[in-house]
């Protein structure tokens, strides 16, 4: 019997094979956990008992701690009375907090970093509500910054949004609530700092060292005003997300050090950005104020612009492609403006474009010379929309009428310029459909474009079997690179349900 037992205790230690790693592999293992989850390792053997302690990254939930005192806490106790003694926390001495459910998860996330004896590269939290009232939020994050921890994501749960007694709150706990009021020295100590779902409050503006170099604002509510003022003192910043920051009323950037700009999901009067040494622009899904862009980026490298015409709240004052190219290559600048071009050194373009409106491209040709260098051009061809014939929101029958040829000829009718000529290496189209407009627009590139190297064309999910036979005859026509290849792929849809071939594909269609 004795014999057995330890025979099994032997097989279950060969098969313990994660153990045998590396320290340091396995601390990047527990790094992939939860923060708690993290800790619990430590009861699996001596030898994980201070594995967790030599992670590089800390995650916490804050609602998913305690799990069931934290839901039942939660469900039964008015958010009045959990903020009220969110803010007796605030005051209390340290000896005489109040420990409800949410202070003792709070307590363990003090714990977990107070103990972490490694350096720590980066730490997510996410967490509740009322740790923004207690100002346990703040404590965290001055705790990390004293850790030398350089990469932070702080995230507030709107959980009490869905409470049922949320509109009795008082408003000035909904706003305690949300409140994120950081010293300067603070919100300025992190190399990359994201924030989500905060009324963001940064005091004082003092002199400090300044090392933010990536900030990200995810659903966070500021002023116009104290935007600006806060990246005028964030000198070290080169990469600024905002996202769906409802309260910016316009973005206006004025910023040297910064490379990257990404804007999503806002809605605002204008955009302008005077920034010398930016390279990447992304506006995704944003309403502006017509003749309101104005960009000042004589080194931007790559431009993204996306619009959702299907799902946009206010189509008219959506800014599409159409207009930011116009407006940015100096056809149609806003009125008393001198900005010029800005694309003479753009190498990657993507954007959403319907390949089959006349007024797209018409835009897009007469952009084609202003890149002189461009060398990647990505489009998602947006077609089978009921909003494909509409222009400034108006439905125009006769746009075609804006050309005094065939619009079957448009491309065949196009200078040639030093992009298509020399510098254009690939062209991704995704949702291609095998329309008269797109199949000629891939065969002027085909049969102009003398460096082209890849041409890849992603079908949409609905086409007709002879559109399709009719994209598939561009692969005879004579190309004016050698080294072009041509790459036809099917529609997503299909990939994922099937997986098969294009050919196969394309015999599906006459089914």
């Amino acid at each position: 019997m004795k014999e057995g037992k330890e025979r099994k205790l032997r097989v279950m230690e060969e098969a313990d094979l994660i153990s045998k790693l590396p320290d340091a592999l396995l601390a990047d293992i527990v790094s992939l956990l939860p923060g708690a989850e993290g800790v619990r390792t430590s009861v699996l053997s001596q030898r994980w008992k201070t594995v967790w302690k030599h992670s590089s990254r800390l995650n916490f939930d804050q609602k998913q701690m305690l799990k069931p005192m934290i839901e039942h806490y939660l469900q039964y106790t008015h958010p009045n009375k959990r903020f009220a003694s969110a803010l007796r926390r605030k005051v209390a001495s340290r000896g005489r907090k109040s420990m409800d459910a949410i202070a003792k998860a709070s307590k363990m996330i003090n714990s977990v970093i107070d103990s972490h004896s490694s350096p720590l590269k980066s730490c997510r939290i996410r967490h509740l509500t009322e740790s923004c009232a207690s100002g346990e939020v703040l404590g965290w994050m001055q705790k990390l910054l004293g850790k030398g921890v350089r990469e932070i994501s702080m995230e507030r749960e709107n959980h009490y949004d869905l409470h049922p007694y949320y509109q009795d709150m008082e408003y000035a706990l909904k706003d305690l609530g949300q409140t994120l009021d950081l010293p300067f020295e603070v919100f300025s100590g992190f190399e990359v700092l994201e924030l989500k779902n905060y009324l963001l409050k940064v005091s004082p503006f003092i002199d400090t060292p300044q090392i933010l170099k990536c900030l990200t604002f995810n659903n966070v509510d500021m002023s116009t005003d104290d935007l600006q003022k806060m990246l005028s003192y964030c000198s070290s910043l080169g990469n600024l997300t905002l996202k769906e920051c409802n309260l910016i009323q316009k973005v206006e950037i004025d910023s040297p050090s910064l490379k990257v700009l990404k804007i999503c999901r806002m809605s605002v009067s204008g955009i302008v950005v005077s920034a010398a040494n930016i390279e990447v622009v992304e506006i995704d899904n944003v309403t502006c104020y017509r003749g309101r862009l104005v960009l000042k980026t004589p080194k931007l490298q790559v431009l993204c612009s996306y619009h959702d015409l299907k799902n946009a709240p206010f189509v008219n004052e959506l800014l599409k492609t159409k207009e930011i190219i116009e407006t940015s290559s100096g056809i149609a600048s806003p009125q008393g403006s001198n900005i010029g071009n800005i694309f003479e050194n753009l190498v990657t373009l993507r954007i959403d474009l319907d390949l089959g409106n006349v007024r797209n491209l018409i835009a897009l040709s007469f952009a084609l010379k202003s890149f002189y260098h461009l060398k990647n051009l990505e489009i998602s061809n947006q077609v089978n929309d009921d909003l494909a014939n509409h222009n400034d929101g108006v439905y125009d029958e006769n746009e075609d009428e804006c050309l005094p040829f065939p619009k079957m000829l448009f491309w065949k009718r196009r200078e040639l310029c030093e992009c298509i000529n020399h510098h254009l290496k690939t062209l991704y189209i995704k949702g291609f459909t095998g329309k008269e407009f797109e199949v000629e627009f891939v065969k002027y590139i085909i049969t102009n474009a003398g460096g082209m190297e890849r041409i890849t064309i992603w079908f949409a999910d609905v086409c007709l079997w002879d559109e399709v036979i009719a994209t598939v005859c561009l692969l005879s026509y004579p190309k004016a690179s050698t080294k072009l290849s041509i790459i036809l792929k099917p529609g997503k849809k299909y990939m994922e349900r099937v997986g098969g071939s294009f050919e196969e594909w394309v015999s599906s269609l006459r089914l």
